[in-house]
C-alpha cells in the first residue's frame, strides 16, 4: 500500500452525468495525457486494485479501446492511455470516485494543492517524498509501508511491511523502477505448515525465522523498460509476471516470488504478440554454502493474441521449461529458445532435449455489459489413442479453467466472480525435476500445483468512496 492521501473531496455531482466541473476535468486531463502517451515509466505492480477496475469498466462499456486483461502488469503509460478512453459520462457515482483516484495518482504533472511552507521538497504532489522533473527526465522517490493484523485458530496474525521505492524516465523511451521492502509476518497456519515441509514460504525466497511461527524476509524488485517504436516496449529486471484472464493462471501466475525477466510485447491492431524469457531458481532445501549458488533454470514463453471485437479475446500460448543440468553434466543455455517466433515443441524434438514443453488456448468475452466468460486450457502432454485407457493415462497431463464474472449485481459495485480449475495428475511436472514448472520450489501456475480440483468464489463491493470490502471462499480437492 503505498502512502497516498486519499482524495475524499468529490468532484462528481449527479446521478447519471457528470457535472460541468467534472467535463472539464476531463477535457484537463487529456491535455496532460496527450504530452504522456508516448513516455515510459514503472509499471504497476500485479496485484493492484487498478487492474479491477478497469476490467469492471470494459466490461460496462466504459473503455472505448483494448483493455488488455490477459498480460499484467501494465504500464503507467498504459493505464494513462485508457484514462483517455474511458467515459465517465454514465458512471455510478464511486465509479467516478474511482476514476478520480486513479487520475490523482497515475498523471505525474497533475497539481494538486499548492507546495507547504514547511519542508517544501516533501510530498510536493500529495503522493511521492521526493519530486525531480525536467522536460528530459524525471525522479520519484517516497516511501512504501502495508501494516495488517487479523486472527485464525492458530492465534495472532500479523504483517508489517516497510521499504522505499523509486522511479524515473528518461526522455519518451526509457523508464526505470527500484524498491526494497523489509517485513516481519505472521501468517495463516496452512502457510506456515507448508514453509515446515518445503522451507519455502509462498511468494518469498530468504526468509528468516522471527519469534513464534513468524517470519522475516526482505525482497526487491527492479527493471527497465524501453520502447524503441510505439507497437513495442521492452522489460527486462527483477519482478512478477501473471497472465491468463482468471483468478488463477494455468501457466504464469503471480503466487512465485520475483525472478530475472526478459519481455517484449508487440502491438499491432488487433494482434498482439508477446516473447518472455526468464532465469529461474531450481531450490535445494539446506544447501550448505559451500556449494555455490542455487542452481539455475530457465523458463521460454510465446503468447498470441487476436481480439476480434472490443471485449473478445482468443489467445494461444507455448512455453519450455530449461534445466541445463542433465546427468551427462552441464550442457549450456539452449540459444535456439530465443528465436521470437517459433513452435517449441518442433524444436525440441528436433533437439532431442529432455526439456518441458507446455502449450494451450485461452478466452474471454464479454456478455450484455454486465458479464464475463472466460476460459483456459494448458497441455503439457496429451496421448488421444490412450485416453480411453482405464480410467484415463497417467500420463495425459492437462489443466482446464472456467469462470463467470458479474458486475453491478443487483446493487451498483457489487461484483461477484466464480471460477471452476481442474488439474489432472502430473500435470507441470517432469522426469527431470529441475525442468518441472516451479520457481523456488514454488509452482509457477496454478499455487497448489496438480491433482486438483478447485471452485473459487470472489464477492467485491464497494459501499463508499475508499471503503472496498472483498470476500473469498474456495472449495479444493487435492490428491
Amino acid at each position: 500500500m503505498r502512502i497516498a492521501p486519499y482524495h475524499k473531496k468529490n468532484a462528481f455531482s449527479g446521478k447519471n452525468a457528470p457535472s460541468q466541473g467534472m467535463r472539464s476535468f476531463r477535457w484537463l486531463c487529456w491535455g496532460w495525457l496527450i504530452g504522456y502517451l508516448g513516455a515510459q515509466d514503472a509499471d504497476v505492480f500485479v496485484g493492484s486494485e487498478f487492474y479491477s477496475w478497469w476490467e469492471r469498466w470494459d466490461v460496462r462499456g466504459y473503455v472505448d479501446t483494448v483493455v488488455p486483461m490477459e498480460s499484467r502488469p501494465w504500464g503507467r503509460e498504459e493505464m494513462r492511455r485508457l484514462l483517455a478512453h474511458t467515459d465517465t459520462s454514465r458512471m455510478h457515482r464511486l465509479d467516478k470516485a474511482r476514476y478520480q483516484r486513479a487520475v490523482f495518482l497515475l498523471l505525474d504533472s497533475l497539481p494538486t494543492r499548492q507546495k507547504p511552507s514547511f519542508l517544501p521538497w516533501a510530498f510536493p504532489n500529495r503522493r511521492d517524498l521526493f519530486v525531480w522533473e525536467e522536460p528530459y527526465a524525471s525522479l520519484y522517490v517516497g516511501p512504501l509501508v502495508q501494516v495488517g493484523a487479523g486472527r485464525d485458530s492458530s492465534g495472532l496474525l500479523y504483517q508489517n511491511t516497510r521499504g522505499a521505492y523509486l522511479r524515473a524516465r528518461l526522455g519518451n523511451k526509457v523508464g526505470l523502477y527500484a524498491d526494497l521492502l523489509e517485513t516481519q509476518a505472521r501468517p495463516p497456519f496452512f502457510i506456515t505448515q507448508r514453509y515446515s515441509i518445503y522451507q519455502t514460504l509462498w511468494g518469498e525466497t530468504f526468509v528468516k525465522p522471527f519469534r513464534q511461527n513468524a517470519y522475516d524476509y526482505t525482497n526487491t524488485r527492479g527493471y527497465l523498460t524501453y520502447s524503441p517504436v510505439p507497437a513495442v516496449r521492452l522489460k527486462f529486471g527483477r519482478d512478477k509476471a501473471f497472465w491468463g484472464p482468471g483468478f488463477q493462471s494455468l501457466y504464469l501466475s503471480d503466487y512465485p516470488p520475483e525472478y530475472l525477466y526478459l519481455h517484449i510485447r508487440t502491438r499491432l491492431r488487433r494482434w498482439e504478440y508477446h516473447n518472455f524469457f526468464a532465469q529461474l531458481i531450481d531450490y535445494l532445501p539446506n544447501k550448505p554454502d559451500a556449494w555455490g549458488d542455487q542452481p539455475r533454470k530457465y523458463l521460454a514463453l510465446h503468447q498470441l493474441l487476436w481480439r476480434p471485437g472490443r471485449g473478445v479475446c482468443f489467445g494461444l500460448f507455448e512455453g519450455v521449461m530449461y534445466n541445463p543440468w542433465t546427468p551427462r553434466g552441464y550442457r549450456g543455455f539452449e540459444l535456439t529458445y530465443l528465436v521470437p517466433v517459433i513452435f517449441y515443441r518442433a524444436v525440441e524434438q528436433a533437439l532431442g532435449s529432455p526439456d518441458n514443453a507446455m502449450m494451450g488456448v485461452f478466452w474471454r468475452a464479454n456478455l450484455l455489459r454486465r458479464f464475463q466468460v472466460y476460459g483456459q486450457l494448458a497441455i503439457d502432454d496429451y496421448n488421444f489413442g490412450k485416453r480411453k485407457e482405464g480410467q484415463g493415462w497417467w500420463g495425459n497431463k492437462y489443466a482446464y479453467q472456467i469462470g463467470l464474472k458479474a458486475f453491478d449485481v443487483g446493487v451498483p459495485t457489487l461484483d461477484l466472480q466464480v471460477e471452476l480449475n481442474q488439474v489432472q495428475p502430473y500435470t507441470y511436472s517432469h522426469s527431470n525435476v529441475g525442468a518441472a514448472w516451479t520457481h523456488h520450489d514454488q509452482f509457477l501456475a496454478h499455487p497448489y500445483g496438480a491433482n486438483l480440483r478447485e471452485v473459487v468464489g470472489l464477492v467485491r463491493y464497494q459501499p463508499l468512496p475508499g471503503l472496498t470490502l472483498e470476500g473469498r471462499i474456495t472449495w479444493l480437492q487435492q490428491g
